[in-house]
């Protein structure tokens, strides 16, 4: 939970916080500064199939303990940065925390750790990336203030080596090939081969959607900052409608993680894009109840952040899971790198977020339409009869 917290939240929501400053001193673009997203998350998805295969054979551990530590020297080095060339090398960089140390590897650590209770399982860990941005915004903002943002990137580069530091010491890599016991390796063996999978209905609608969901959170999250601002909202208020977003991301990351252990997590799926959908018109054609709306949208885009990773876990099993899940996963960094820079493009060629605001809701029309054709498969090979 700690190391999704710090890997996912210093990319993305606790990244946006600093945007205001680095506009300021250079004159770039909104655009040209967003681009630096558009590289994390390709690079990711252009990564995360080889990080897959490999927690498949070496576990979880050292691919998360390896992103952890690329963090800490790339939050320390974007207090040097003079040139838009410099800070997206250091997105290349932050493409390969996102690859080894994100979502994809913490979720097949805590499943592994937790086999009993898959659902709860994710949806703890994926709570990590909510409870950093209840925290790192706010966080960042007063270290901008106090001591200008160049020195708050150096201190918050602490965070991931005192999480690395815990990983090494605390956590066990149950996976890795020596310490398998006899009901590790049966867990490990059980479930769908990586190609019978893929080919399935349930995999490619899964994927399409997840793809343009992400493209959705991660345009209305790395923007949400300035939106608020172009609403003529205080920095202060901006960055705590980020820790709105994120601590109601929280609950609905827990809440649905809980429930899809007990009911059908293919029903709570279509209802959380619902919710989302709704939270997304209101947010963008209601700004008069905005921080209802962010309330809404955060909600089901946790329930979503859990249901993803749950259903194909519940769908193949564990015997290809690293790379069934990086597989999506990849789907899910192409569609969040071309939506934050999407939206800054559309941002730029309108004067203003209206035409962004209609492409989002489009996308998430069409990702509620493809989980309407998300079904058990016939044969249930992981023994979720009950959810399913």
């Amino acid at each position: 939970m700690l190391a999704v917290a710090a890997s996912n939240t210093m990319i993305n929501a606790g990244l946006t916080v600093f945007d205001e400053a680095l506009l300021t001193e250079f004159g770039w673009s909104l655009r040209e500064l967003k681009l630096r997203d558009t590289i994390n998350f390709l690079g990711a998805s252009v990564l995360v199939l080889g990080v897959g295969a490999l927690v498949d054979r070496v576990g979880f551990k050292p691919p998360l303990m390896f992103g952890l530590a690329v963090l800490a020297v790339v939050y320390f080095s974007y207090g040097f940065i003079s040139s838009l060339m410099h800070i997206y090398a250091l997105h290349v960089l932050l493409a390969m925390v996102l690859a080894s140390a994100g979502n994809m590897v913490g979720i097949i650590g805590a499943v592994s750790l937790m086999p009993e209770r898959r659902g709860l399982a994710v949806g703890m860990t994926l709570a990590g990336s909510s409870i950093g941005g209840v925290i790192l915004p706010p966080l960042a903002t007063a270290l901008i203030e106090a001591k200008g943002w160049r020195q708050a990137m150096q201190m918050e580069a602490v965070i991931p080596v005192v999480i690395l530091i815990m990983v090494g010491f605390l956590l066990h890599n149950r996976i890795a090939g020596r310490e398998k016991s006899k009901a590790d390796e049966a867990e490990h063996q059980h479930g769908m081969e990586y190609k019978a999978a893929i080919r399935t209905r349930q995999f490619i609608f899964i994927a399409i959607a997840a793809g343009l969901t992400f493209f959705c959170v991660v345009a209305v999250a790395s923007h949400l900052f300035l939106y608020m601002r172009s609403l003529e909202f205080t920095a202060r208020s901006a960055s705590l409608a980020l820790s709105l977003y994120s601590l109601v991301g929280l609950a609905g990351k827990l809440i649905t993680g809980w429930l899809s252990d007990h009911i059908s997590p293919f029903s709570l799926m279509r209802t959380n894009m619902m919710i989302m959908l709704i939270g997304l018109i209101g947010l963008f054609y209601l700004p008069g109840y905005i921080w209802l709306f962010v309330a809404v949208t955060a909600f089901g885009w946790g329930g979503l952040h859990t249901l993803y990773n749950y259903i194909l876990l519940a769908l193949f099993g564990m015997r290809a899971a690293g790379k069934i899940n990086a597989t999506v996963s990849l789907m899910q960094s192409a569609g969040a790198g071309f939506g934050a820079a999407a939206t800054g493009w559309l941002f730029d060629l309108r004067g203003d977020y209206s035409l962004a605001f209609i492409v989002i809701i489009i996308m998430m029309v069409v990702g509620l339409l493809l989980t309407l054709g998300v079904r058990p498969l016939k044969s249930n090979i992981v023994g979720f009869e009950k959810q399913a």
